[in-house]
C-alpha cells in the first residue's frame, strides 16, 4: 500500500537520546503536533512546495490544518481517486464505538478538508471497541494484529474503494490493522495519507511529499546504546 506523507516527525527518543531537533525539524515537529491537536503550543513556520514559508502563531493555527487538507486534496487528485472513494479517518483513541458525536482524528479530518474541493466523501468507518493503550505506551510495541482485534467496521464498504487518513505514522502498527479490517469487510484500500511519519535521523526533508510502499511495520527506531 502506498502511504504518502508531507512532513518529518522527528521522534522524541531520537531528541532525547541521539541528536537535538534541528530547527526546521522543531517546525515539522509543531505543525504535525499541530495537525494533531488543533491546538497551539508554540509558534513554527510552514515550508510549502513553492518556497514559501508561513509563520503561525496563536491567531492562525487553524493554517496548520488546512496546509494538510491542500496536501490531502491535492494527493487525491494526483491519484486519480474516484469520486465516490470513502476517505476514512484511523480512529484516533477516543474513536471508541461508544463515542457520541464523532472523535479526535475525525474532526481532525473534517476541519483539514473543510475548504477544500476533493474526490470522495468523510467517512466514519471505523472505531474502537473499547478503550485501548497508546501505541506506546509503557515502552510495549503492540503489532498490527493486536489492533485489528478490537477495530469494528461500520457500516457496508463492500466493494467500496478507501484511502485511509491519519495524523501520523509511526510503526505502522494501526494503518495496517485498519486496512485489514476493512478489506476483511469488502473494501478495497487505495492508498493511505498522513501528514507526518516518525523519523529518528535527519536523511528525510522536514517537509516535503513523499511517498513510501507500506506492507510491513517499521522497525526504524534504535536505542542510542544498541
Amino acid at each position: 500500500m502506498d502511504f504518502h506523507f508531507i512532513s518529518a516527525y522527528y521522534s522524541d527518543k531520537a531528541h532525547k537520546e541521539t541528536a537535538k531537533r534541528k530547527p526546521d525539524y522543531w517546525d515539522s515537529y509543531l505543525f504535525v503536533w499541530a495537525v494533531k491537536t488543533g491546538y497551539f503550543k508554540t509558534g513554527f513556520s510552514i515550508l510549502f512546495r513553492n518556497g514559501n514559508r508561513v509563520k503561525i502563531n496563536a491567531s492562525n493555527i487553524k493554517r496548520a490544518r488546512k496546509a494538510f487538507g491542500q496536501f490531502i486534496a491535492t494527493t487525491l487528485d494526483k491519484e486519480g481517486a474516484p469520486v465516490d472513494a470513502l476517505l476514512i479517518p484511523v480512529p484516533s483513541k477516543d474513536g471508541q464505538r461508544s463515542a457520541k458525536g464523532g472523535y479526535r482524528s475525525l474532526w481532525m479530518l473534517a476541519e483539514a478538508l473543510k475548504d477544500q474541493q476533493y474526490p470522495g466523501s468523510v467517512y466514519d468507518g471505523l472505531r474502537w471497541t473499547k478503550a485501548l493503550p497508546r501505541a506506546h505506551e509503557g515502552g510495549v510495541h503492540r503489532n498490527r494484529a493486536y489492533w485489528k482485534q478490537y477495530l469494528d467496521v461500520l457500516g457496508n464498504v463492500t466493494g467500496r474503494k478507501v484511502i485511509l487518513i491519519d495524523d501520523v505514522l509511526s510503526t505502522g502498527g494501526t494503518m495496517l490493522a485498519a486496512k485489514e479490517a476493512l478489506e476483511d469487510a469488502g473494501a478495497k484500500v487505495l492508498f493511505a495519507i498522513t501528514c507526518g511519519k516518525t523519523v529518528y535521523d535527519f536523511n528525510s526533508k522536514p517537509f516535503k511529499r513523499q511517498v513510501i510502499d507500506l506492507q510491513n511495520e517499521l522497525r526504524e527506531y534504535q536505542p542510542a546504546d544498541a
